[in-house]
C-alpha cells in the first residue's frame, strides 16, 4: 500500500469546486492566467498569493503544510495545510470595492463546509491576512488577502 504524501490537491479542489458551485463569479484555482472581463466585479482565487501573477512571471505561494507522525509504529500522520487564497472586488470606489471583496471571503467561509475530504477535517477561512486597495481607472480595485486552514489524517 503506498502512503499519500499530503491532501493539499485535494482540499484546494474540493475548495474551488465548492466555492465554485455556491456564487456566480468566477473562481480561480491558483494565480489567473487572463484577467477577468470588465464586467466581472467579484473574482477570488484559491491556493494563490497574488491573484494576478502578471508583474514578474515568478511562481506565486500557493499552499503549505506541516506534517507529525501519530503513534509509536503507525503508518499514520496528522497534517496542516494553509492555502493562501485571495478575493478582489472591483467598484466606482475603494469602500464598494472593498464590500465585494470581503463579501467574497465570507462566501468562502460559508461555503467550505467541515468537510472538503474524507481524511480531512476542520477547513475553515482562518485569516484574513491583508487588505490592498489601489485607484484605477474607472474605479477601485481592493484585494483581501485570506488563508484557509484544514487538518488531515493521512494513513
Amino acid at each position: 500500500m503506498v502512503m499519500k504524501l499530503t491532501a493539499i490537491h485535494d482540499v484546494i479542489v474540493a475548495v474551488t469546486a465548492a466555492l465554485d458551485a455556491a456564487v456566480s463569479y468566477k473562481v480561480f484555482d491558483g494565480p489567473i492566467s487572463k484577467r477577468p472581463g470588465r464586467g466581472d466585479s467579484v473574482f477570488v482565487t484559491i491556493g494563490s498569493i497574488d491573484p494576478f501573477n502578471d508583474e514578474d512571471g515568478n511562481p506565486v505561494e500557493s499552499a503549505s503544510m506541516n506534517q507529525v507522525w501519530k503513534g509509536l509504529g503507525q503508518p499514520a500522520r496528522d497534517e496542516d495545510l494553509h492555502i493562501p487564497c485571495c478575493a478582489v472586488g472591483k467598484s466606482s470606489t475603494v469602500p464598494l470595492a472593498r464590500a465585494l471583496a470581503l463579501n467574497a471571503v465570507q462566501d468562502a467561509f460559508n461555503s467550505i463546509g467541515l468537510h472538503p475530504t474524507n481524511e480531512v477535517y476542520n477547513a475553515l477561512v482562518s485569516d484574513v491576512t491583508a487588505i490592498e486597495s489601489k485607484n484605477v481607472a474607472g474605479g477601485s480595485v481592493v484585494i483581501a488577502h485570506f488563508v484557509i486552514t484544514a487538518s488531515a489524517r493521512l494513513t
